[in-house]
């Protein structure tokens, strides 16, 4: 009776606002959550103690002489990267060739005499080639990274050998800058301080990567990008 009542209160435009003020909500965009990239999860694995050896992997780090170096799955590993890389090649190519020819008909040619003699100057042929080529070229590149990185230690080989994976990024004032390294490191290149130079990293893919204003306006446009790819020249 209460439904009917407001019904008739509202009249036919009130009925009117309340399917449009419906409508208007049932069409509305739900609020969109950002992703998250999800970070690896990497499991705490512990290799398995020898049938009878002195040593427990468990109870190890409490002996008074322990190894604080990381050697298990999860531990850390500070990498400080420090690449200088220079590189230079120049060559220099000079090259000549010359070639003579010089043929002709005597007068005595096949025992005719006097009739040779009037055709020889038609028959002699001189010819000569010369081809010189000379080339220079010299290409320099000089690359300088320097920081530190940590990375989680995700694989343990047999030989003690550790696989890292670090990631690291900061964002100031809307420029993100990215730092990646991947790699194997022996685990006796580790100080005291779990640090090991990237000199010492094998298989090491080192990434240092911009994005924001600043790698945007480094970049040529669209259309420069396009008219570089269609012309020939």
């Amino acid at each position: 009776m209460r439904v009917i009542r407001l019904i008739t209160r509202l009249g036919v435009g009130g009925i009117a606002l309340l399917v449009l003020v419906s409508s208007w909500t049932g069409c509305a965009k739900p609020t969109q959550i950002p992703q998250i990239e999800a970070e690896p999860n990497i499991p705490k694995k512990d290799s398995p103690s020898t049938l009878g050896s002195l040593w427990d992997p468990e109870n190890g780090r409490a002996f008074m002489f322990e190894d604080r170096r990381a050697g298990r799955i999860g531990d850390i590993v500070v990498v400080q990267i420090v690449e200088q890389h220079r590189g230079s090649k120049k060559a220099n190519t000079k090259a000549d060739r010359e070639a003579n020819l010089s043929a002709g008909a005597s007068g005595g040619f096949l025992g005719l005499g006097s009739l040779t003699q009037k055709f020889a100057e038609y028959f002699d042929i001189k010819a000569s080639t010369s081809n010189d080529f000379e080339g220079e070229g010299s290409t320099s590149r000089e690359d300088t990274l320097t920081g530190t990185i940590a990375a989680n230690v995700l694989e343990v080989f047999p030989n003690g050998d550790l696989r890292i994976r670090g990631k690291r990024e900061v964002t100031v004032n809307s420029e993100k800058q990215t730092m990646t390294i991947k790699g194997i490191v022996r685990r006796i290149d580790l100080d005291t301080e779990n640090m090991v130079l990237s000199s010492k990293v094998a298989d090491a893919e080192i990434s240092y990567t911009g994005l924001g204003v600043v790698d945007d306006v480094q970049r040529p446009g669209w259309a420069t990008r396009i008219f570089n790819w269609i012309t020939p020249f």
